[in-house]
């Protein structure tokens, strides 16, 4: 692609919709407990860092979301961003979804980064990191 050999020109838009629409299957994925398209969006050497600090596998945090023991009780997500570079591109935002992880429930807001890769031309989820933040400025 020609934007490749530009020096730093930005990817064409429809690259950035093609990473956004991936990250927001992958939402829709994880509000259904849809484990089959969990399966497809994520890469296999998924790296997956929860609010709570646990770093997880794809094996372990689809266990997680087939036990119940990962419920989503309400989805949202505000202020989000992709940028790619090449190949790979990132999703960042914050989350305000109510989410239910073995036992405990969490409102608090949390800035998230979604990192995606283009293998065979299909755009995989290969790392997931949250955190959570103040309401507080």
């Amino acid at each position: 692609m020609a934007w490749r050999t530009a020096g730093n020109a930005a990817p064409p838009e429809n690259t950035n919709e093609e990473v956004l629409k991936a990250d927001e299957e992958r939402n829709e994925a994880l509000q259904k407990g849809d484990i089959a398209t969990l399966e497809r969006i994520y890469s296999d050497d998924l790296v997956y860092a929860n609010a709570s600090g646990a770093l997880l596998s794809k094996a372990q945090h689809l266990a997680d979301i087939k036990a119940g023991k990962l419920i989503f009780r309400s989805f949202k997500h505000e202020d989000v961003e992709t940028t790619v570079h090449g190949d790979t591109g990132v999703v960042t935002g914050i989350s305000k979804s109510v989410v239910e992880y073995q036992g405990s429930v969490s409102s608090s807001n949390r800035r998230f980064l979604n990192v995606f890769v283009k293998k065979n031309g299909q755009w995989l989820c290969v790392a997931h990191f949250e955190t959570n933040i103040s309401d507080k400025p």
